[in-house]
């Protein structure tokens, strides 16, 4: 059983077909993760990029930050989550049963508060649908 994110065309369609999050908002939190010397970066040259790695948003271990200058709500706040995993030491690099259980949590997280974040109804059904494959290759992996 091989541990994937989405491919690069599924993840370029829900980048096309979701809305945007607020640029303001995104202002904000990039000026404040700043103040705590953590990079949010943006850019067409990443956009590409993530696109090819079938993402909307990547966080290193280092507090780097990139994300789809187009990233939705959930997108964003997921990223967010996952950064306080990697911050918190939860996140193990390389062990695919301990990516798939952060990546649950933080997909949990934004279904149980769609409200408080913004996220659509068609982000809530791509987050249900990941969700539920991410389940099944943890079930597969134990």
């Amino acid at each position: 059983m091989k541990y994937n994110g989405l491919s690069s065309e599924r993840a370029a369609e829900i980048i096309n077909k979701q809305k945007p999050i607020d640029k303001a908002v995104v202002k904000r939190v990039k000026r404040s993760l700043a103040d705590r010397g953590v990079v949010l970066e943006q850019s067409r040259e990443i956009d590409e990029w993530l696109i090819s790695k079938g993402a909307e948003a990547v966080t290193f271990s280092d507090g780097t930050i990139c994300m789809h200058t187009n990233v939705s709500a959930s997108g964003f706040f997921e990223e967010l989550i996952h950064y306080g995993q990697i911050k918190n030491g939860l996140s193990v690099v390389g062990d695919v049963e301990n990516n798939l259980i952060l990546e649950i949590a933080a997909k949990e997280r934004l279904i149980k508060n769609q409200k408080a974040y913004q996220i659509t109804d068609y982000e809530i059904e791509v987050l249900t649908d990941i969700l539920l494959q991410y389940k099944i290759l943890l079930e597969d992996l134990r």
